[in-house]
């Protein structure tokens, strides 16, 4: 019949070879966490500093960048793909005069002064600043893409009749007459365009359309006014396109004195009421958002620290008697009193294995047999002591305690 091993768990209590074992497996140092700890921390904190340096950089550079052009749809000096920088130039070269508002009552008082007003997103009117346009006076004036609302403001004779969703060219009709300005055909890109897909529109009274699709025609025009229904007619990457620049060029250039309107979020008319805002210079809001910035870069440094999150090396010397005295109060609290007698026996079955000089893997009826000449107890009662027998309260265990200790001293003497 085999008999069970002897149970290997670490001592919980004992005489002094027990704490001086613990106290050395608490105290030395784990080879892979001191070697690891010092450099992951310097390899990580370079990089928080070279982020910072980046950010701070990058919002310098756009402030700067900022300052020679604004880039955003048809801003007339930007180079970018959705700026119209190119048809500005050109028409410069012309010997058109181009101006550039973000006022609609300068826009305005260009207007009744007889120059050719571009709108380039009558969509973001209020009714305020549709009023004020209202009053064209001998100028000419030009909508880019007009919504309803712009369009029953300023031209009522001509409504919106859908959109075309594909990029398609289309070519002039006879009712075109001079409305066509010599393009023989214009090429828009569909819904992917500066604003999605173009506009159509359908003109009745004495407007008219041009360059017709199935549900009405991209160019519409009454009188002083003419109606543009792709924005991508006057951007960088669509003026090139088909006989887009001779449109956008004759209609605009005609009078050889343009103002390239565009709205504003800062401009007095543009709400009811005014703010604070309105009253703050062109450079404030980039200031702001590189202010913002910096501070949001600053909070994310300050509330996440890379490293360990203690400062002191690792790992941290504890007593034995810390360690004895935590575990015991674990298995205390969690009622193991057979986790606990198992911890006791195999401590004191190890100590008892060495003194005899048994190895440690040893079963128990060996170290039965190795015990019973030394002490005054039968080889029973010693199998009762150290074998698995249950624990059914807490003074069978301080029993079982006591016991194992006078065994040990017993061996002793």
């Amino acid at each position: 019949m085999s008999t069970p091993p002897l149970p290997s768990a670490p001592a919980a209590t004992g005489g002094p070879e027990a704490a001086s074992t613990a106290g050395a497996a608490a105290s030395s140092p784990s080879p892979d966490r001191a070697a690891g700890s010092s450099p992951q921390t310097e390899q990580r904190r370079p990089w928080l500093t070279v982020l910072v340096v980046l950010a701070v950089l990058g919002a310098v550079l756009a402030s700067v960048a900022r300052g020679y052009y604004r880039d955003g749809p048809l801003e007339p000096d930007a180079p970018t793909g959705q700026g119209s920088k190119a048809v500005v130039q050109v028409l410069e070269g012309l010997s058109v005069d181009v101006e550039v508002d973000r006022h609609t009552a300068d826009a305005a008082a260009d207007l009744r002064a007889g120059r050719t007003v571009l709108v380039t997103d009558p969509r973001g009117l209020s009714s305020t600043q549709l009023a004020e346009a209202h009053e064209q006076g001998p100028g000419r004036l030009v909508l880019v893409q007009p919504d309803d609302e712009a369009l029953y403001a300023l031209a009522p004779d001509i409504t919106r009749s859908g959109s075309l969703s594909t990029a398609s060219d289309l070519s002039p009709g006879p009712e075109c007459g001079d409305l066509s300005q010599g393009a023989r055909t214009l090429h828009v890109p569909g819904e992917d365009g500066l604003r999605g897909s173009s506009s159509l529109y359908r003109a009745s009274g004495e407007a008219r359309s041009c360059f017709a699709a199935e549900k009405g025609g991209l160019v519409a025009g009454a009188d002083r006014l003419v109606v543009l229904g792709s924005a991508d007619l006057l951007t960088n990457d669509g003026v090139a396109n088909g006989d887009n620049s001779a449109l956008v060029l004759n209609t605009l250039g005609v009078d050889g004195e343009l103002t390239w309107y565009v709205p504003s979020a800062g401009d007095p008319l543009g709400s009811d009421g005014q703010d604070l805002l309105t009253y703050l210079p062109d450079w404030a809001g980039p200031f702001l958002l590189w202010l913002l910035l910096t501070a949001v870069i600053a909070v994310i440094a300050v509330a996440r620290r890379f490293g360990p999150v203690v400062v002191e090396p690792l790992p941290v010397t504890v007593r034995p008697q810390e360690i004895v005295l935590g575990r015991a109060r674990l298995l205390q609290q969690a009622d193991a009193r057979d986790a606990a007698a198992t911890s006791l026996r195999s401590a004191t079955a190890t100590r008892l294995a060495d003194r005899l000089g048994l190895r440690r893997e040893s079963a128990l009826d060996g170290l039965v047999m190795a015990l019973a000449p030394h002490v005054d107890r039968s080889p029973e009662q010693l199998r009762t002591l150290l074998g698995p027998t249950p624990v059914p309260d807490d003074q069978s265990l301080v029993r079982l305690a006591q016991d194992l200790d006078v065994l040990e001293k017993e061996i002793d003497r």
